[in-house]
C-alpha cells in the first residue's frame, strides 16, 4: 500500500479517536436545578434496592435521598459534592458512574482501547486481504485457462 493511502487511514483514525474521546468526555450542563437534581438521582443507586437508581425506586430511603439531593442543588453544591457526600452517608456503592482516576479508570478506558485496536487489525486484515488480490497472472495460467475454454 502507498504511503499516501496509509497516511489517509492514519488521519482518518485520530479524528474518529479524538471525536469519540471528546465525545465521551464532554458534557452539556444541565439547563435548570430540577435538571441537575434528575441528572443526580438517576446516577444515584438506591442502598437497599438491587441495582435502581434512587429516581425509579419507591423505598422509602430513595425518597429520602431524593429530597435530600433536592435540597443539596438548592444549596449551590456542586455534582461532585454531592455524590461525596451521598458516598459518605450510604457507602460508595451509591454511585453509578465509576471515578474517573485511579484503577477504576479502567472503566473508561479499557473499551476506547478495545475499540482502537479492534479498528486497526480489521484495518490490517484488509490490507492483507487486498494485497493478496493484486497476483499476476503467470503464462502458465494463461495457457491453462486458454486450454480449459478451448475444450468447451
Amino acid at each position: 500500500m502507498n504511503t499516501r493511502l496509509w497516511v489517509s487511514w492514519l488521519c482518518v483514525m485520530i479524528v474518529a479517536c479524538g471525536s469519540l474521546l471528546v465525545a465521551a468526555v464532554a458534557e452539556d450542563p444541565p439547563a435548570t436545578e430540577a435538571q441537575r437534581a434528575y441528572e443526580i438521582k438517576a446516577t444515584i443507586l438506591c442502598p437497599v434496592c438491587d441495582g435502581q437508581n434512587v429516581l425509579e425506586s419507591n423505598a422509602p430511603v430513595a425518597t429520602a435521598i431524593r429530597a435530600q439531593v433536592d435540597e443539596l442543588v438548592e444549596q449551590g453544591r456542586s455534582d461532585e459534592e454531592i455524590r461525596a457526600w451521598m458516598a459518605r452517608q450510604y457507602g460508595s456503592d451509591v454511585n453509578a458512574i465509576p471515578p474517573r482516576t485511579g484503577i477504576a479508570s479502567l472503566v473508561w478506558i479499557v473499551p476506547v482501547f478495545v475499540a482502537v485496536v479492534s479498528i486497526g487489525a480489521l484495518v490490517f486484515a484488509f490490507v492483507r486481504w487486498r494485497a493478496g488480490r493484486e497476483l499476476e497472472v503467470s503464462d502458465e495460467d494463461l495457457r491453462i485457462v486458454r486450454a480449459l475454454r478451448e475444450k468447451k
